[in-house]
């Protein structure tokens, strides 16, 4: 049977994730690869973990290992509140909290309950591959925002609602990732935070704010990385968390946070997808948060992170032609390569691959393929010092190689 004519409109739409793809290279004998924007297995709190489990009793082990509700883990959702308030600043009142099965869950959630096919969403440009295809797999159309060193170009963002209500339209929402940015690493500065918050608010324009890196910050304090949903409560904004960078990803948790209505439509569509997210990972993750472990590990991870960001950067200085340009983000996971003109992100990978280095090529994270083929991204949080010492000076010598040809 010929199944490609009778795909639904959505799932036509749909295509692999680059990073995906690439994640298979990862897995291959002898590969280094700076794809994935993964954690860094060899420091996972996996004896912290085993210890909560090891105390459970039968009743609550049991209770672990069974069905949950479709909100979440009631004490779960507490603690995050908790830490919200405490932690980020945010006003919960009139707010509600959905936990979903990783912070992907919670960008196609949102999706499913504000898109309609045509409608426009606003995002950064470059922006997470990830978001773009669940937005596109609702048939959506994206527009672009610049993304500058200090984040968002708030002038355009304002702008380009401006031109589209002059034709009678209105972007749905507009996705920004405000901390250490994936894949730009860039930060949005607290001026831009605040402009975005009145725009949100002025033109009645809903923000989902996806912060799964922002408390990974090698500069300054947590209060520098504060939400924009944090600066007040009468805009429309989404708050999105991840624990797949501050626990573990294999439990696949994460979270919404925003108006009491919009995330209960967001718990009536989980009830069509998964019905619940994983009990036995959210008893852990509220043994976890309740403990008070996390703060240390965050604290140890940001050192940790820190250094294999400083060291890629150096070894990026040490062998880069000096016609390219890159990132040095204040936190996360990705340092962003604008290549040397007429050097080609998927040529430099085909050749790269030959001597078994991998990374993600820009055109996975733009509009436009063209412009995303001028750039790389490059993942420092799963790599020792050693395969980046390698990696980096492989990547160098395809590039002048390139270049010389």
């Amino acid at each position: 049977m010929e199944y490609q004519n009778i795909f639904s409109d959505s799932a036509s739409k749909m295509k692999a994730s680059k990073i995906r793809e690439l994640m298979k290279y990862a897995s291959m004998p002898g590969v280094i690869s700076f794809g994935g924007g993964s954690p860094d297995p060899l420091n996972f709190p996996f004896a912290e973990v085993k210890d909560i489990i090891n105390k459970w009793d039968d009743k609550k082990a049991g209770a672990a290992m069974q069905y949950g509700g479709t909100e979440g883990y009631p004490p779960l959702i507490e603690k995050i509140a908790e830490r919200m308030k405490d932690k980020k600043n945010i006003d919960l009142t009139g707010q509600k909290i959905q936990i979903t099965t990783g912070g992907q869950q919670g960008v196609f959630l949102l999706s499913k309950i504000l898109l309609n096919p045509d409608d426009i969403v606003l995002v950064e440009e470059p922006s997470f591959i990830g978001a773009m295809a669940s937005f596109l797999s609702h048939q959506a159309r994206l527009v672009g925002v610049p993304l500058k060193n200090d984040g968002v170009d708030c002038e355009a963002l304002e702008q380009t609602v401006i031109d589209l209500a002059k034709s009678n339209k209105k972007p749905k929402f507009f996705y920004t990732i405000p901390n250490f940015q994936n894949p730009g690493g860039s930060t949005l500065s607290m001026e831009k935070r605040k402009k975005i918050y009145e725009i949100s608010k002025k033109y009645d324009l809903i923000v989902l704010e996806d912060d799964p890196y922002g408390d990974l910050y090698f500069n300054g304090e947590e209060k520098d990385y504060l939400p924009i949903k944090s600066l007040g409560a009468d805009a429309p904004i989404v708050y999105m968390g991840s624990f797949s960078k501050i626990l573990c990803p294999g439990f696949r948790l994460g979270w919404l946070l925003g108006d009491g209505a919009l995330i209960d439509k967001a718990a009536l569509a989980k009830q069509s997808v998964d019905a619940c997210s994983t009990s036995f990972g959210q008893f852990v993750a509220y043994d976890y948060l309740a403990s008070g472990a996390i703060d240390g590990y965050l604290s140890k991870m940001r050192s940790v992170y820190r250094a294999k960001k400083d060291f890629m950067i150096e070894a990026i200085r040490k062998y880069f032609p000096k016609e390219a340009r890159y990132t040095e983000p204040n936190g996360g996971f990705f340092i962003y390569v604008d290549l040397p003109e007429g050097v080609s992100g998927e040529a430099l990978f085909k050749k790269t691959m030959e001597k078994k280095i991998a990374f993600v090529t820009g055109e996975a994270f733009h509009i436009d393929p063209v412009e995303g083929d001028k750039h790389i991204r490059l993942s420092f949080s799963n790599s020792s010092k050693e395969e980046i010492e390698k990696g980096i000076a492989v990547i160098a010598e395809e590039m002048n190689n390139a270049l010389n040809n």
